[in-house]
């Protein structure tokens, strides 16, 4: 059977079942089977020519360009056959979508107003046989401050392709290095890196000695190999779009590819998988039901309330864990700044070590105040890392120990309950806060809906595990950790980054030998103290959100839980119990078929 065979068999049980929320979560998987996607994004300065290239693309101008730095934001193209030609939206805060006449489009792509979230393009049909491509152009990186956290932890995370364009004449500039380092943390083995060199004079190729050095400095600091794409220059009063064939044809072989559609297709169907089981349970919670007494559903409340308590215990350990942190915090960067600036003037004191004063300050810029925030934030992240990993086994150890005295409780109750905890561990054992269905479809508003969070079939990966919840509370825990902790290092190289450029600007001037290093010094503090302000503020948000996922996945896994044993029914009439029987029977033998293999 392939999806759609699975989609038309699953059909009739949502129907029987009665239930909107089941009915809602069919039609939108439907919508994901029947219209599969991966998701490209654009990546790159301000000026270096990514709207131009899907200008190109699309053959006619319709987004505005332009080489001044504007505040921007991301324009998406989407495939959608409903609108005869091409349709600009605005997708709201509030994940509603509002119709754009054109110039109001141009005029949000200048300075987009604040209740807008980012702007779309309903495609008709995609050029060069891209059916089932995402796009995503991101503003230049020197207009993105305010949407760095949303490219960071939504696109380039789910992006299948990122296409990077650098210009020919500036290069990987700085702005660039520091950007590709940033988003070096978020690479995975599954996603391809596309590095666009664009308006290369008539005449270049590959051989060229500039083209060999954008390439190297990219994959240097990538640390992977990658291919490049040269675009030409366009020349003359003329207005010309510029053409990529090459890097269009590249993304479709990749998107298109047999590999990539195998993943999605393994995902589909599990969360097919998942559909079926919470349905199955629905109709277990039916049987069981009408077998019960009002005594016995009384208990089983009892137990649901006391399952709460639980979760409320979790909650204080998660919130005593991150006061704690947040009170240390300031202390740590207190310290680490301390420890930089003493280790670094030393260095910089050192007479006999320096030829120049502009050899000095070039190698405390570019290694000396790197390698040292690197030391110090590492003793940051790994306080972080070990408060929060005491935290898990905490956790760990009650949500485990909650959920065998509640599965011990009920099982004593009634025996008849042993087929729904059996089917409840089943479905809990192979998912993911990544995976799960509900989680997935909310990112989802729907064929030509707002869609407003970034939900890509091909990243989410399954994983097996075993049965106990507290497993899969720490394999999501952990993930979760793993990517605060980048998270920490790309924002605080970022931070320190800019602050030393501003610090140290303007100190080559000539001053006295003797007082070079005094000078120096002083600005290597001021910068450093910059660093402490702008990524200690930093690191506090981001804790605040690791703090609300810590509380979403505790609540993900007791919600699981007593949502299948809640709203039990004794009232229901006992005569349809075989139909009910033969229902879930048949739900078995579905999903048997599905899981061969």
């Amino acid at each position: 059977m392939n999806l759609l065979e699975n989609m038309s068999s699953i059909q009739p049980f949502v129907d029987k079942l009665q239930n909107e929320s089941f009915s809602t979560m069919f039609k939108l998987l439907q919508e994901r089977v029947d219209y599969p996607e991966s998701f490209v994004t654009m990546l790159g300065e301000t000026s270096s020519g990514k709207s131009s290239l899907i200008n190109g693309l699309l053959g006619q101008e319709v987004i505005y360009t332009s080489a001044k730095p504007t505040t921007g934001t991301i324009v998406e193209l989407y495939e959608y056959d409903i609108d005869e030609k091409i349709t600009p939206y605005a997708i709201m805060n509030n994940a509603k979508l509002r119709k754009l006449t054109d110039a109001q489009f141009h005029e949000q792509c200048l300075s987009p107003s604040g209740d807008v979230l980012r702007l779309r393009l309903h495609v008709p049909m995609m050029p060069r046989q891209l059916q089932g491509m995402r796009l995503f152009d991101t503003p230049g990186y020197g207009s993105i401050h305010d949407k760095h956290e949303e490219v960071l932890t939504q696109f380039v995370p789910n992006s299948d392709v990122i296409i990077y364009v650098v210009n020919y004449r500036v290069g990987i500039g700085e702005a660039d290095a520091e950007f590709l380092q940033y988003i070096s943390n978020y690479l995975q083995d599954d996603l391809t890196f596309f590095l666009v060199i664009n308006r290369v004079p008539e005449g270049i190729t590959s051989d060229n000695v500039r083209i060999k050095e954008i390439v190297t400095y990219a994959k240097d600091l990538l640390h992977e190999d990658i291919q490049h794409f040269l675009v030409q220059s366009i020349s003359g009063n003329e207005v010309k779009l510029p053409q990529a064939p090459g890097l269009w044809d590249a993304v479709r072989k990749e998107i298109q590819s047999p590999e990539r559609q195998q993943l999605i297709n393994d995902v589909l169907l599990n969360y097919q998988i998942q559909l079926l089981q919470d349905i199955q349970l629905e109709w277990q919670k039916k049987v069981v039901g009408v077998r019960l007494s009002d005594e016995s559903i009384q208990q089983v409340q009892q137990e649901i309330e006391e399952l709460k308590d639980k979760q409320k215990e979790a909650y204080e350990l998660i919130h005593k864990t991150f006061n704690t942190i947040e009170v240390n915090l300031p202390r740590l960067f207190e310290t680490a700044n301390n420890h930089m600036h003493q280790s670094i003037s030393n260095e910089i004191k050192k007479t006999n070590k320096w030829t120049s004063s502009e050899e000095c300050i070039g190698y405390t810029s570019a290694h000396l105040m790197p390698r040292y925030e690197k030391l110090e934030r590492r003793k940051i992240t790994d306080y972080i890392d070990q408060e929060i990993t005491i935290l898990n086994d905490k956790l760990n150890e009650l949500i485990n120990q909650a959920f065998i005295d509640f599965t011990n409780n009920i099982e004593i109750i009634s025996k008849d309950f042993e087929p729904i905890l059996q089917g409840f561990s089943k479905k809990i054992a192979t998912r993911t806060t990544d995976t799960i269905l509900k989680s997935f479809l909310s990112k989802f508003g729907g064929r030509g809906g707002a869609g407003a969070g970034v939900a890509n079939l091909g990243k989410k990966v399954m994983k097996k595990a075993g049965g106990l919840v507290g497993k899969k509370f720490t394999r999501d825990q952990y993930n979760q950790l793993a990517k605060f902790l980048k998270k920490i290092g790309a924002t605080s190289t970022r931070n320190l980054t800019i602050a030393v450029t501003i610090a140290l600007e303007g100190i080559f001037y000539v001053i006295e030998a003797n007082r070079w290093q005094a000078r120096l010094i002083k600005d290597v503090q001021k910068a450093l103290n910059t660093w402490q302000q702008d990524t200690l503020k930093d690191v506090q948000l981001d804790m605040v959100e690791l703090r609300q996922t810590n509380t979403e996945m505790v609540n993900e896994c007791f919600d699981e839980l007593i949502s299948t044993f809640d709203q039990l029914d004794n009232t229901l009439e006992i005569k349809e119990m075989d139909a009910w029987k033969k229902e879930i029977n048949d739900l078995q033998n579905l999903l048997n078929e599905m899981t061969r293999g």
